[in-house]
């Protein structure tokens, strides 16, 4: 199978985005993790925070690599030679914005095509911003986010000097 990209803000990554990432790479030869860049977006985490935390739940050697991108998701699958968009689904709700976005981005390149994975029912509830709120607000429940995430999130947080109980 070709190679595939897994796109998203990951502010911070999720136990729903390692489930992505764990059913993409039952499929495919590789998967491009890819932070993409969105200046107009204020983020929780630095993009090299983001970076350190992918890295960290990479439990896949070489099959994941972890990249950031300043632009279009087609580009860069199209200059890494991928074929492939992988998106995550926690439920219906998703499912307009999501496939308004695939149509999009075959409309800027009809080879690559766009592949649903579902997140695992026990992930459903987990979302980058529900993270971010219970972070804000000094919790962190198990299972949210990947135990290697975790520690680095932690880490993260103690240098800022406002670390997790």
């Amino acid at each position: 199978m070709p190679n595939a990209v897994f796109a998203g803000s990951f502010d911070p990554p999720t136990s729903g985005h390692l489930d992505v990432i764990e059913s993409a790479l039952s499929i495919f030869d590789g998967l491009y993790v890819v932070l993409a860049i969105n200046p107009e977006k204020d983020g929780l985490f630095t993009i090299d925070e983001r970076i350190e935390m992918l890295n960290a739940m990479n439990r896949f050697g070489e099959q994941m690599k972890v990249c950031k991108w300043d632009g279009l998701v087609t580009d860069f699958a199209r200059k890494h030679g991928c074929s492939v968009l992988v998106r995550g689904l926690r439920n219906a709700a998703e499912l307009p914005y999501e496939t308004t976005m695939a149509y999009m981005n075959q409309r800027l390149d009809p080879s690559i095509k766009t592949v649903f994975f579902l997140y695992d029912a026990k992930h459903v509830d987990i979302s980058s911003t529900l993270v971010r709120d219970l972070v804000t607000h000094n919790r962190l429940p198990d299972d949210i986010v990947p135990q290697e995430v975790e520690k680095v999130l932690r880490q993260i947080l103690q240098r800022r000097g406002c670390p997790l109980s």
